[in-house]
């Protein structure tokens, strides 16, 4: 019987699927440290920015989680994202 994946590491396989479809257009894609704050990932193409927020299976934004995006996407000029990961595939939603 296959183990149970930690929500953790559920939301590292997550990160590195978006990681790749990323790089695969070109971004150039970096991790947050520790992940802890509003966004996961950063990328950056043509001077273009994202601020990434990754959310694996069941796991959805809060309206906070969201408005703090939003925020620090603004003051750094970037764009904010939320990507969602499941075993479909993966979804984006523009929210900055």
């Amino acid at each position: 019987m296959p183990r149970k994946l930690s929500p953790y590491t559920k939301g590292i396989v997550a990160e590195r699927k978006v990681m790749k479809k990323l790089q695969e257009k070109g971004w150039l894609v970096k991790q947050s440290k520790g992940s802890r704050g509003p966004y996961d990932l950063y990328a950056l193409k043509n001077g273009r920015k994202l601020l990434i927020q990754v959310k694996s299976h069941s796991s959805r934004p809060t309206r906070r989680e969201i408005r703090k995006l939003r925020r620090v996407a603004k003051s750094k000029k970037a764009k904010a994202l939320i990507m969602h990961v499941d075993s479909s595939g993966v979804d984006s939603l523009f929210v900055y």
